[in-house]
């Protein structure tokens, strides 16, 4: 509340001034989307207040739910998911409606562009729909645009790290990326370093898995597919058109174990414990760490482990650290450096938070 003097009457006068509403929808409860939750509870902006409208699962969806006891109403809901529906219920609430994804959900990140068309604000932590054919990604870079719904994926590559939006600023100021390099898991600075400690891979995937620092399914850290596709949004982020099966990847996941469902995955996962105890080994002979890096520059894109100097920046890297060296035309000789924590369920849904935060002081 505050107090002002009326000049004709001279009488003081309280003017209130509410906090304005931002709905939104959040697609997944899991370790991103609940801790997100938690995060929406605990925000007290000045400005506005998150109002959480629905959830949803793969299973079931709610509306309007109290925000004490949503996760326990999202599991006892008897309305299913159903993606013609959903939307068409989004679509009837106002343009401040900001949907978030944090499924990792294909058919999710194919509804990105009707939200969009009827004026809903997405932002997503997922890579799915940046990493579709180039075409429905130059479809949803339109909506970056001023004036348009807003489109937001900072998180789909560095979590919390500001990757994504000063690559834009450097464009949007007249420069020209010319290379970027670095280490962009922090899934695989996590596994690296804890075989530095002595612990067997089998039992460090199943604890990056336990904490939320790799995908759901560990495979597509493993692989090499988070890599390949957080390079791949940042070489389309650039203004340079990629697809998929241009990139050159090298895997970690084992030929026998790609088609084992998942438990059966990492049950299987220690005959290879031996294995990479004497690849750690040799680097640290050599004096050097393993590190799982990726480059990109405008002749391509690749993927893959490198043994890097134990004190250099890589080397250095600590827990689920980044790090991303952004070169350019006008940072040619010494790039942009960005490091922090690249994984972890606390730092990616405050990223998602902060992107929510900007979209909504765009709408108020």
């Amino acid at each position: 509340m505050s107090i002002t003097l009326n000049s004709i009457t001279g009488k003081n006068i309280s003017i209130y001034k509410s906090k304005k509403i931002i709905p939104v929808f959040i697609a997944g409860n899991g370790a991103i989307g609940s801790t997100l939750i938690q995060q929406i509870k605990a925000l007290n902006n000045t400005q506005f207040k998150i109002k959480i409208i629905g959830v949803c699962n793969s299973r079931n969806v709610i509306w309007n739910p109290d925000p004490d006891s949503l996760l326990e109403e999202l599991n006892s809901s008897e309305e299913e998911t159903n993606w013609e529906n959903i939307t068409n219920k989004l679509f009837h609430y106002p343009k401040e409606l900001i949907f978030i994804d944090a499924t990792g959900s294909e058919v999710v990140a194919r509804q990105y562009l009707r939200l969009l068309t009827q004026g809903i604000h997405v932002t997503t932590p997922s890579k799915r729909a940046n990493t579709f054919e180039q075409s429905y990604f130059e479809d949803l870079k339109v909506f970056q645009k001023p004036g348009k719904a807003q489109y937001r994926y900072e998180t789909a590559v560095g979590a919390g790290l500001p990757v994504i939006n000063t690559i834009n600023n450097l464009i949007e100021s007249g420069d020209s990326i010319t290379k970027i390099t670095g280490v962009v898991s922090g899934t695989m600075t996590y596994i690296f370093n804890q075989l530095q400690q002595g612990i067997p891979f089998s039992e460090i995937i199943k604890a990056a898995k336990k904490e939320g620092y790799s995908e759901p399914d560990p495979r597509d850290d493993l692989s090499g597919e988070d890599v390949a596709r957080k390079f791949l949004i940042l070489g389309r982020t650039c203004g340079y058109r990629y697809e998929r099966d241009q990139i050159k990847v090298e895997s970690l996941v084992p030929k026998e174990l790609i088609d084992y469902q998942i438990n059966g995955f990492l049950d299987h996962l220690s005959f290879y414990d031996e294995h990479w105890k004497n690849r750690n080994s040799q680097a640290l002979l050599n004096n050097k760490r393993l590190r799982y890096t990726g480059e990109f520059t405008p002749e391509g894109i690749e993927i893959g482990i490198k043994e890097v100097p134990t004190d250099s920046p890589l080397g250095g890297l600590r827990k689920t650290d980044n790090l991303i060296q952004i070169y350019s035309e006008r940072y040619a000789d010494s790039p942009i450096a960005i490091q922090g924590p690249g994984a972890g369920k606390e730092v990616t849904a405050a990223g998602v938070l902060s992107d929510i935060i900007q979209i909504s002081k765009n709408i108020t």
